[in-house]
């Protein structure tokens, strides 16, 4: 197994609208200060805040799938195919950008938070394709609970967004004290953003007692750590333990390492 953990200083920065908004990155554009380059088709990762009504004006996109979470606030969508969107707490936003689209955003009210992520499809396929933009409510998002753990899964199995890039995302809110496993898979890579709280976060694997914290190479996870864990055997899984004080909420993303096709050179 391995779990690396990059703090909020070996992450990007960005800023929009004179610093009006500005981003966390854990995956930058290409030439930024950067936690990685990319994990598998998984290409950027941004994580910001608008401290006052601001917007991002038109630009170009192409190709590349781009999702829009929203964690809290109201975010607006309008692009070069007529549409005029607005989405709310938990909601989110997806082009799908084939043969190229204009868009730009706005955030309608101060403290506005979300995520823009970039995933990268079979390029010389899905550049034929013609644009498309969907909306998602976060009452459309399937939702569980289970042992002081909420599930809820964003993109992939039975959420509502599913993508051409192979992509599993899920957003995990856990009570304080309590514990949570995911299990990975061998040729895979789970990145993740705490967003909320602090915790700590191992490896597990078969055989042993997850309850009992008995994973090896046990990690201390805070508030804006970007972490990318992978299995090296069969049976293995992310093990979370919320802190006593805030608990946990971890944004999540599990994604092939090879997809089976040649990735973008950044």
């Amino acid at each position: 197994m391995s779990i690396d953990i990059y703090s909020v200083n070996e992450q990007g920065v960005g800023a929009f609208d004179g610093g009006k908004f500005v981003e966390q990155r854990a995956i930058s554009f290409p030439g930024e200060k950067t936690a990685v380059d990319r994990v598998g088709p998984l290409f950027y990762w941004a994580w910001g805040k608008a401290s006052d009504v601001s917007e991002i004006g038109m630009h170009p996109h192409k190709a590349f799938e781009i999702v829009t979470y929203v964690i809290d606030g109201l975010v607006e969508h309008r692009d070069s195919l007529g549409s005029l969107e607005t989405v709310t707490n938990g909601g989110a936003q997806v082009i799908q950008a084939g043969s190229g689209v204009y868009h730009a955003e706005a955030f309608r009210r101060a403290g506005s938070e979300a995520m823009q992520i970039w995933f990268e499809p079979h390029l010389s396929e899905t550049v034929k394709k013609p644009a498309a933009y969907h909306q998602y409510e976060h009452e459309l998002f399937p939702v569980s609970q289970t042992d002081g753990a909420t599930v809820k899964k964003v993109i992939g199995g039975d959420a509502p967004i599913q993508l051409d890039t192979d992509v599993r995302m899920y957003d995990w809110a856990i009570e304080p004290g309590a514990a949570f496993s995911y299990d990975l898979e061998l040729g895979r890579s789970t990145a993740f953003l705490v967003i909320r709280g602090e915790g700590v976060g191992s490896v597990v694997g078969q055989g042993q007692e997850r309850d009992q914290e008995q994973g090896q190479d046990r990690k201390t996870l805070s508030h804006k750590d970007f972490v990318v864990a992978k299995a090296v055997g069969e049976g293995e899984a992310l093990h979370l333990v919320a802190g006593s004080e805030q608990g946990l909420r971890i944004i999540a993303i599990d994604v092939p390492e090879d997809p089976g096709y040649a990735l973008y050179r950044k």
